[in-house]
């Protein structure tokens, strides 16, 4: 029993939290008794200002009902309650609501504190599928003289809009002061609550320390820590299909450009790689590529389509295409959904992470503490950028999704055939496909095809096993994919744009004329600031993260959105790069160091070249996060290794755990994030608003 204790103490530790702390409130005021305020209650038909609220009355012309619901013309009502005279601590407010219907309810009061009736707080969003937000616990200046309660329509984003979105819709049944608060347990507080007392106390310096190389070994042992890697990749797996899926907004096109990849399917099946001809007035302009005159002229174009010799082409990689959207479409004649798409290449590139750590594990780091391989997974896959492609996904996310998988899945490859003496050719072969895929996906991710470098260093100058005769077989594996993968997107090119080397990005129509943004090392810097270095902006209120704004001094046209802050300054989990250069001069881990270095210092380049080629968006910063995670992660596999050497695992441990639970509560963050027209707040208000009523106290 003493094996499983750690599970005992996290069950009762979750009991106490859920049942104790997430409770207070129950706790609080379950010997308090309510007052049914509803016969008191004078109800205005009509909206309200603050000040002329004492004296208001009427409206009853407003008002009819219909369907058993009352619908007021104006979009507002009042309740307000004359000469209360007491100590009013919570409300509850018995409404009854069209299921997906937003009502924001305002408290106001003249109390003790002032003469005046003033607002208590912004007010509530009330929704029927969030009951608990109808109650509310208020704090006012000492005794209540009058009590009011504004109903108003909301819009999407919960803001008050009386008068502009039609009738309000309610039953009112009853409004009640200083209630108890009812005992609410949520299991799926209680589970989170649970495994994060499991992952504190269950992970000892002990239990930790078991290496990686017993995983290797065989034996009973080994099959029980495969079948713990096999449960964690089917678990993620299993949340990559609930998160995919969250934003009920984002399960069919966002907007008329996001249909790019299932109007090509059509147009590939019919022999065309074109998606028909643009209105003859863009021949004529005089910069068919400056949208804004375009506008001003009324040319209609299509936004974000690349526009060549007069046709609209789609410049987003290929390779997704040819793999999901024309065979699906040639199938069942339907479209794939690009959240569908988004879900599969992130489903690849998860199981391809999980193989990616194992073989570096196995190749560099064989003593390095076991549960570190979790870690690594975590960090690869887990990414917030990656994270933010999940939970939003569009066009946009598709082939940066599919180029992380081929870019995991290559190296996974490589590594896997530098570990076994057997098939290393069938290997060196696959892991070269998927990194050559690449450049069909997001071209910018072929430079991660350099870290092929420090990999075969040893077999190319040391065993003279590539480049040389005996080796011939390996090379080609190793070289020829690119060729052939070159070629037919070479091909794809010429048709197209009339060059090979030509993807037909900078022929989008979009904010900016792309034929005429150039190189500038300005945008570099601002780039490296807030993809990398960028500090969060938190708040104290839910949902606490707000995006970054991006405010610089350059004299020039900065194509920006609002990001979530930098990689670095978001996860301390990148914090073991600063060991990189200790690693060059220690034996452990000097061999992983050329690769984390060299990983490092190509995120840095294709931060550079996504500044300042396209601009600063929150999704670019996927291009980067994963070159800078695998970095991160051969840097703390081998500091776990130093700590263990030098008598330093458990503090080690210490901040692993906080590390962990931080990176996690910023994904948390990035999932509840109102800003941008994308989110949870709007595509799915009940989540958000259920997610707000569970913090609550």
């Amino acid at each position: 029993m003493r094996k499983y204790r750690w599970a005992f103490v996290s069950l009762i530790v979750a009991l106490l939290l859920e049942c104790g702390l997430c409770q207070a409130s129950f706790w609080s005021t379950c010997l308090a008794q309510g007052e049914d305020v509803t016969a008191r209650t004078e109800t205005v038909w009509r909206y309200v200002p603050a000040e002329e609220m004492e004296t208001a009355a009427g409206g009853e012309e407003n008002v009819y009902e219909e369907d058993g619901y009352l619908r007021v013309s104006g979009g507002a009502l009042l309740l307000k309650i004359m000469d209360l005279e007491k100590d009013v601590k919570r409300l509850w407010l018995d409404l009854d609501i069209p299921a997906g219907y937003q009502i924001r309810a305002t408290v106001f009061a003249r109390d003790e504190g002032s003469c005046e009736t003033y607002p208590l707080g912004a007010g509530r969003v009330l929704l029927r599928e969030v009951e608990q937000n109808a109650r509310m616990k208020i704090y006012p200046y000492g005794r209540v003289k009058n009590l009011y309660l504004r109903l108003e329509t909301a819009d999407a984003s919960g803001a008050a809009m009386p008068g502009e979105l039609g009738d309000l819709v309610c039953r009112i049944r009853g409004l009640w002061i200083n209630g108890p608060v009812p005992f609410s347990f949520h299991p799926l507080r209680f589970f989170l609550w649970f495994c994060l007392a499991a992952f504190l106390t269950g992970l000892s310096a002990e239990r930790a320390a078991l290496p990686f190389e017993a995983v290797l070994a065989r034996g009973t042992g080994r099959r029980r820590l495969l079948a713990g890697v096999l449960a964690f990749v089917l678990l993620s797996l299993a949340l990559l299909f609930v998160f995919v899926q969250i934003d009920p907004a984002c399960r069919k096109n966002l907007g008329p450009h996001h249909a790019q990849y299932q109007e090509l399917a059509r147009a590939l099946a019919e022999g065309r790689t074109d998606l028909g001809e643009g209105d003859p007035r863009l021949m004529e302009a005089e910069n068919p590529y400056d949208t804004v005159s375009l506008q001003a002229q009324q040319i209609p174009y299509r936004a974000d389509y690349a526009w060549y010799g007069g046709k609209y082409y789609v410049y987003f990689g290929i390779v997704p295409e040819l793999l999901l959207y024309l065979p699906y479409y040639l199938a069942t004649g339907r479209d794939l959904q690009n959240y569908q798409a988004v879900f599969l290449f992130m489903a690849g590139f998860l199981t391809a992470s999980a193989g990616l750590i194992y073989e570096l594990m196995k190749r560099f780091f064989r003593k390095t503490p076991f549960f570190l391989y979790f870690v690594g997974v975590l960090m690869l896959a887990g990414g917030y950028s990656l994270f933010y492609l999940l939970i939003r996904p569009d066009l946009y996310h598709v082939p940066i999704a599919a180029a992380c998988m081929f870019t995991a899945a290559g190296l996974w490859c490589w590594l896997s055939g530098l570990n076994r003496e057997r098939g290393k050719a069938f290997r060196y072969l696959a892991g070269s496909l998927c990194m050559a895929l690449t450049a069909g996906c997001r071209p910018q991710f072929l430079l991660f095809s350099l870290l092929a470098v420090p990999l075969f260093w040893d077999e190319v100058f040391h065993e003279r096993t590539l480049f040389s005769a005996k080796g011939a077989g390996r090379t080609a594996a190793l070289g020829l994919p690119f060729v052939l993968v070159a070629a037919g997107l070479m091909y794809y090119n010429a048709i197209r744009f009339g060059s090979p080397f030509d993807f037909g990005a900078s022929y989008s129509l979009t904010s900016n004329d792309m034929t005429h943004r150039g190189w500038n090392l300005e945008r570099v810097l601002y780039g490296w600031w807030y993809f990398l270095f960028q500090p969060a902006q938190l708040e104290g209120s839910f949902p606490w993260l707000r995006s970054a704004r991006i405010d610089t001094d350059y004299l020039g046209r900065m194509v920006s959105e609002s990001c979530f802050g930098g990689i670095f300054a978001c996860s301390m989990l990148t914090w073991p790069l600063l060991l990189l250069p200790g690693m060059l001069r220690r034996r452990e881990g000097a061999q992983g160091a050329p690769l984390a270095g060299l990983s490092l210092f190509l995120s840095a380049v294709i931060c550079a070249v996504d500044a300042t080629g396209a601009g600063i968006l929150q999704r670019y910063s996927a291009d980067l996060s994963f070159g800078i995670f695998f970095a991160a992660a051969i840097c703390l596999f081998a500091a776990a290794r130093r700590a263990m050497q030098t008598g330093l695992f458990r503090p080690f441990l210490v901040w692993l755990k906080a590390a962990v639970v931080l990176h996690l509560g910023f994904l948390f963050l990035i999932l509840v994030n109102t800003d941008g027209s994308v989110n949870l707040l709007r595509g799915n208000p009940a989540l958000y608003y259920g997610i707000g009523a569970a913090l609550r106290w």
